[in-house]
This record gives structure tokens, C-alpha cells and sequence, in this order.
């Protein structure tokens, strides 16, 4: 088996909205725009846990340069 899939974990739209600490209603927006990485798997959503880390360093990384990295939120 290829390796690279050995470690995928896929989370339901209920884990990862608790995770992100959102609604499930909020996470589906998200998918629908394009803002959040996501698959249908036998008609419900899921979300790679790889990807969703990558889209949060991504949305910190681009919060630290709006604040030229200085301070604390």
C-alpha cells in the first residue's frame, strides 16, 4: 500500500467544526465557498486532518503578517 495514505485520518464535519470551535453550518459554508478543503465520502462531508492543519498554520501565518508578527492577540 502507498505510504503517503497510510496516515490519512478523515474527520466528520461535527469533529472538526468542535475542533475549530464553529458550527457544522459554518464548516459547510466554507466548503461551498472553496475556503476550506473538503470530500464527499458516501454522500457526507469529510475534512483530511492534514489539510485542516495546513489551512489553520495558513490562516496564522497570515494573521502574524497582518500584525508584522508583533504582539499578542
Amino acid at each position: 500500500m502507498d505510504t503517503k495514505l497510510d496516515n490519512i485520518r478523515l474527520l466528520t464535519l461535527s469533529e472538526a467544526a468542535a475542533l475549530l470551535h464553529v458550527s457544522t453550518r459554518t464548516l459547510q459554508r466554507m466548503i461551498r465557498s472553496g475556503e476550506l478543503p473538503a470530500l464527499k465520502v458516501g454522500g457526507q462531508w469529510r475534512v483530511r486532518e492534514s489539510q485542516l492543519t495546513q489551512w489553520i498554520e495558513k490562516r496564522e501565518s497570515s494573521v502574524a503578517a497582518t500584525n508584522n508578527g508583533g504582539g499578542e492577540i
